[in-house]
């Protein structure tokens, strides 16, 4: 039987590390000679496995140097749902319910399927979140800290397509509901109650109590959907107030 080449072999790797998220849309590889080190290879044979990944359009080369993951993957699924967004005002909260289902499923699989490692990165993930969410951080900075702890629990379910399709679930909801995320982040009793919802996934994962962890995962997305919902409705009342005072004020 003929050998598998090298090249061959560390190009398999690489693909799986970007097809179940540990290589990230836009992450830069290291440099040539630390990854060859790295990996125990030639600096020819990982050239030879970059350049079979890159013809399949997975990996890129910037310009002045360093290859890159593609982002072309997460981008294919979102532009279409950025587009509809844009001609549907309220199809966001289509989105949210699409999310509320997919973190369920994250939930549940990272409760039977999250290895040492991916607990404590869970961990990790939520007490860094915790803690900007109580300080004087951005909203920016808090949902930042959130996608990356919903991320922990996602990559910890262990399944590939999951990982991508809640990727790309994200990037459309920071572009379609950033313009609440002030009103959603601005009250500190509110921002409690989230921390305590988190807190209850991630306990339920620790005890590997599966439908538990879908349990509260959906639990806490419902109320989430339900407050961008109360806050869209706010804010244009507010602009409709704004709009009605201006088209009536006496000069």
């Amino acid at each position: 039987m003929q050998r598998r080449k090298l090249s061959d072999q560390i190009a398999e790797q690489l693909e799986g590390m970007i097809a179940d998220g540990t290589l990230k849309p836009g992450e830069r590889l290291p440099a040539e000679r630390q990854l060859a080190e790295r990996l125990g290879i030639s600096r020819p044979s990982l050239r030879e496995a970059i350049q079979k990944l890159s013809s399949k359009g997975l990996l890129h080369t910037h310009q002045g140097g360093g290859n890159y993951v593609t982002e072309s993957l997460a981008h294919s699924f979102t532009d279409p749902l950025m587009a509809l967004l844009q001609d549907q005002p309220d199809a966001e909260f289509d989105t949210l319910e699409v999310r509320k289902e997919l973190e369920g499923v994250a939930a549940f699989n990272a409760a039977t399927r999250a290895t040492e490692s991916d607990r404590q990165r869970i961990w990790s993930r939520f007490n860094e979140m915790v803690e900007i969410h109580r300080a004087e951080a951005s909203s920016i900075e808090k949902l930042q800290a959130d996608a990356a702890f919903h991320q922990s629990i996602t990559e910890a379910a262990h399944n590939v397509v999951l990982v991508h399709f809640t990727n790309a679930i994200h990037d459309v909801l920071k572009n379609t509901v950033s313009e609440y995320l002030d009103m959603f982040y601005a009250e500190p009793t509110f921002v409690e109650k989230l921390c305590m919802q988190h807190k209850a996934i991630v306990t339920a994962i620790m005890d590997r109590d599966p439908e538990q962890a879908r349990d509260k995962a959906r639990f806490h997305l419902e109320f989430a959907f339900q407050a961008f919902h109360e806050f869209k409705s706010q804010a244009r009342l507010s602009r409709n107030s704004e709009l009605y005072a201006s088209m009536f004020s006496e000069e």
